[in-house]
């Protein structure tokens, strides 16, 4: 079974910091990581992914 989970990189929100003048991220340096959601929608897929391969028709 083929599975395919779309995912977006966003900044880390542990780094990164608001301009008090114009209140607008400050994206300079601050790292990429996945989508937290995405992140948790990738490992759902393999889940299903796992219980298809191991039960035919279902989980």
């Amino acid at each position: 079974m083929l599975v395919v989970t779309c995912v977006k990189q966003v900044p880390d929100t542990t780094q990164v910091k608001v301009d008090p003048v114009t209140g607008t991220l400050i994206r300079e340096g601050v790292p990429f990581i996945m989508n937290p959601f995405d992140a948790h929608a990738r490992e759902k897929s393999r889940s299903h992914k796992t219980g298809y391969g191991h039960v035919p028709g279902g989980f």
